[in-house]
């Protein structure tokens, strides 16, 4: 055997790679295994333990606020004076219960009953709720405890009842906080993994919310054998493993529910499968060591090595040889063709900074604002007409708009560009006869930074004419605000709100608007060609209560440009 090694250099490269190769691989793939499924089932348990915290953390929060907001409407003069004289549509009233509730309005609906247990007002937008019994039940629990009372429901959720007296301790009736199912989605939404389940426990073990309603029963039976056979709830059973925290002042059990990654069923999988791999591992070692060691020699060895080096992007790289044999030829046509290949890679990235720059002048060009069309007819009609002095005021206007159009610099500074988003409203303001106001309020230390040529007019254009322009008083709000380094631009309005489906296109970067929002869609484009997909435009709306459009950009200035240009 030993002379059969020393035999020839091929035979000990053969040996060496085998046994350098092969037995750690063995070794370690088994090691590996075992502490990458014990690590994963630890990280597991602690970001399972972690959610768990934050769960009841969220709905301690939950419940603090509901506590201290149902105690302050209690003592409202307004909502007492309401009950005690029986008005059930007393705007005052709402307003005061909307402003108090409005942290918790998404989660929890707030309600006022009489001492009849009757509702007289709710945050509710959709039905007034049913009336509540006033003999048994949350009402006359909560008429004799001296805080909030908190209550399941029978199909889930959770009702919570503070009661509402007058000076001379009165009863004059009862305020509610009711989370049900929908609520209780919301609330924890984003706060557990996808893969795991949320179970709420009152005292007596009713089920309060679980986001996997059909199999409630069964879980909770599962939880219930557990604690009968003297097992704590927190633990591993069967497929899955629970993680249990107690809400103190309440008594409600929160409990965590993931499913195990490594169940026995998928460990013996894991280990056939790694068997097998091994056994195959084992036969290609052989076969492939044998195979490249009757190959390898150093030429080849340097020229594997420089490839490595193009695969990273070095293409300077280049073989020094002085053979002349098949080898010495190779790494010849080696170093031409990485010179070749950098030179086309040279050709390719410029031709794309001409194709960015064409693409870009083309977009601005298409920001030319069709509202021109309209203002000239605005400004004929008035000359010819009434001869007003709006006429000066638009001509004025419009040629500095179509100045900085047609000039050749593509940034420029926000103070810049919000003085022709200033003459742009002027002149709408003059064809819509004053019946839109629009409020820029841009603090002084963002009016240097660096913005696109005619990016803002575009979402001020979109806010006046599919926003206010059918209204007798709107009302649009640019302002500017710093978020992680970048600039947001915004500009809002009071109109009706944009279609679904256009807001759907809005914010889906790349999906093309056609017809009258080009303007947005251009704007968008050009922002992400400048400065990369993280930036662009975004947009928020409700139906009738008018929408957001928003501007992200990066935080640059004027004066740090100046000195970029020095600096090169």
């Amino acid at each position: 055997m030993k002379k059969w090694i020393q035999r020839s250099f091929r035979n000990r490269i053969f040996i060496t790679m085998l046994l350098t190769a092969l037995i750690p691989l063995l070794l370690g793939g088994a090691l590996m295994l075992r502490l990458q499924v014990e690590r994963i089932e630890s990280s597991l348990a602690q970001q399972a333990e972690l959610q768990a915290g934050v769960l009841l953390g969220t709905l301690e929060h939950v419940f603090s606020n509901c506590e201290q907001m149902t105690k302050t409407l209690s003592g409202s003069t307004v909502v007492r004076s309401a009950l005690h004289r029986g008005d059930s549509g007393s705007r005052t009233l709402y307003q005061v219960l909307y402003r108090t509730t409005e942290p918790l309005r998404d989660y929890v609906r707030f309600d006022v009953y009489d001492t009849e247990g009757l509702c007289r007002y709710t945050t509710s937008t959709l039905v007034l709720p049913e009336a509540l019994d006033i003999q048994w039940g949350l009402l006359p629990a909560a008429g004799r405890a001296n805080g909030l009372v908190f209550r399941s429901g029978s199909r889930g959720g959770l009702t919570a009842a503070r009661a509402v007296r007058g000076h001379g301790g009165e009863l004059l009736g009862y305020l509610t906080a009711t989370i049900d199912q929908a609520g209780f989605v919301r609330l924890f939404d984003g706060h557990y993994s996808a893969a795991c389940e949320v179970l709420l426990l009152d005292r007596q073990w009713r089920t309060v919310y679980y986001s996997r309603p059909a199999q409630a029963g069964e879980t909770v039976e599962t939880l219930r054998s557990r604690l009968l056979s003297g097992q704590p709830l927190s633990g591993t059973d069967g497929a899955y493993r629970f993680y249990a925290a107690q809400h103190e002042k309440t008594g409600f059990t929160l409990l965590l529910q993931q499913p195990r990654t490594f169940n026995a069923q998928v460990m013996n999988t894991i280990y056939l499968i790694s068997c097998f791999v091994g056994t195959l591992c084992i036969l290609l070692s052989l076969f492939c060591t044998w195979q490249l060691s009757r190959y390898l020699s150093k030429p080849v060895h340097q020229l594997d090595q420089a490839m490595g080096e193009v695969e990273r992007g070095r293409f300077d790289i280049r073989l020094e040889t002085g053979r002349s044999d098949e080898l010495g030829r190779l790494a010849g046509s080696f170093n031409r063709m990485t010179g070749e290949y950098r030179s086309n890679l040279d050709r390719s990235v410029r031709r794309q900074q001409e194709l960015n720059e064409t693409r870009l002048r083309m977009m601005q060009a298409q920001l030319n604002p069709h509202f021109l069309y309209n203002t000239l007819d605005t400004v004929k009609w008035l000359g010819v007409a009434h001869r007003v002095p709006q006429v000066a005021e638009l001509a004025t206007n419009l040629a500095a708009i179509l100045r900085a159009a047609i000039s050749g610099d593509e940034i420029v500074i926000l103070d810049q560009e919000l003085d022709l988003v200033e003459r742009y409203v002027d002149i709408q303001s003059i064809r819509f006869a004053d019946r839109f106001t629009c409020e820029i309020d841009v603090q002084e230390r963002y009016r240097n930074c660096l913005v696109p040529k005619l990016a803002l007019q575009p979402l001020v254009e979109n806010a006046i004419l599919h926003g206010v322009a059918g209204l007798e008083e709107g009302y649009i709000k640019l302002w500017a605000e710093e978020e992680n380094g970048d600039l947001l631009l915004t500009v809002s309005d009071n109109g009706p709100g944009i279609p679904p489906e256009i807001l759907e296109r809005l914010n889906s970067p790349g999906r093309r608007i056609e017809g009258r929002h080009l303007g947005l869609f251009n704007v968008d484009s050009i922002i992400r060609l400048h400065y990369g997909q993280r930036y662009g435009l975004s947009a928020r709306s409700k139906p009738g209560e008018g929408s957001r459009v928003r501007l992200r950009l990066p935080m640059r200035r004027e004066e740090d440009a100046h000195a970029e240009g020095s600096g090169g």
